[in-house]
């Protein structure tokens, strides 16, 4: 179970504006084994997003991938075609839940015809007879069951404005599971769900995964959702990985001043009189700070910081820090 799922080597990612170029991803690297569920958090604009959508070559003008490579099962993403891509990657080996997903849903088709086709173009090659629609229609009908959606031969046939948020969001898990990829990254999956629906969808997600032994990126804002979920966590801040643990190390003991920042920040947290304040906002990617990159808000900032890159220093075997503070570890 120690082999790589997923690597991120070095990746840089600028979106080319008419005000400048904007630095969204600043040199990542990360990696996931096969079988576990990684926790990617960072504020909303840490570039969190970009690196899923670069993962899967989504990644359009005025947007560029500068340099850097995307591993997936030992093989380069980033050569391949993008016919290589459709066929090969995206839904079937690689599925992306998405957040409000009835933006994601062609409002002209049925639900059960989208989930339908997807399967059918991934898992049956594109055939469209008489034959391959009735079990595209069945294996449609077995997901809605296992997502839990009731009377799933009704809903075959709705459309996803008849849907509320949660049936829709059920709806997406289906579509994205009926190809049991390897990889699923879940992009903020519960933002905008009631709690107790988005506790559901989560177990869902949790319990699929389970039964199938499959791999997930989820990306999150929230802390609370990894305590629970996760078994290793990633730190993302302006476009770089700041720090990589297992779940129980990060809680127990952050390293990054980021990470502790936001860990003092949850609602449980704010009564430790010693906590670090979170001050401050994300520097602006068209104009990034030199040196360190979080040296603007950094409680512990040095004079290195403001004009040397720290590198990722290798505390242990699973954890990770990119902070001077730790530049005499293990590199």
């Amino acid at each position: 179970m120690n082999e790589n799922i997923l690597e991120i080597r070095d990746l840089y990612c600028s979106f080319y504006v008419k005000v400048g170029v904007s630095r969204i991803l600043n040199g990542v690297n990360l990696h996931q084994k096969r079988g576990t569920m990684l926790g990617l958090v960072g504020e909303s604009g840490s570039g969190k997003s970009v690196l899923a959508m670069a993962v899967l070559g989504y990644v359009k003008k005025p947007g560029k991938i500068e340099k850097g490579a995307v591993i997936f099962a030992g093989e380069s993403l980033l050569e391949k075609s993008e016919e290589e891509l459709i066929d090969l990657y995206r839904g079937k080996r690689i599925g992306l839940i998405s957040s409000n997903a009835r933006a994601h849903l062609n409002p002209l088709l049925s639900v059960g015809r989208q989930i339908s086709n997807v399967y059918i173009v991934h898992s049956l090659g594109g055939r469209y007879t008489k034959e391959s629609k009735d079990l595209a229609y069945q294996k449609t009908i077995d997901m809605l069951k296992l997502v839990g959606i009731n009377d799933p031969e009704r809903r075959y046939d709705a459309y996803p404005h008849e849907l509320s948020g949660g049936m829709a969001q059920r709806v997406m898990i289906a579509m994205t599971l009926i190809n049991e990829p390897e990889l699923i990254i879940a992009d903020d999956s519960t933002n905008g769900l009631d709690v107790t629906i988005a506790a559901q969808v989560m177990d869902l997600i949790m319990e699929i995964l389970d039964r199938r032994a499959s791999s997930s990126l989820l990306i999150t804002h929230d802390l609370g959702i990894v305590a629970q979920c996760c078994d290793e966590i990633a730190i993302m801040y302006a476009g770089q990985i700041v720090e990589r643990s297992t779940v129980d190390d990060f809680f127990s003991e952050p390293k990054h001043p980021y990470s502790s920042m936001m860990l003092n920040a949850m609602p449980e947290n704010r009564k430790n009189g010693n906590r670090l304040e979170f001050t401050g906002t994300l520097p602006n990617p068209l104009d990034l700070p030199v040196g360190c990159i979080f040296h603007t808000r950094c409680p512990r900032v040095m004079e290195v910081c403001h004009k040397k890159m720290p590198e990722m220093s290798h505390i242990d075997e699973d954890r990770m820090v990119m902070c001077h503070l730790y530049q005499n570890a293990k590199q």
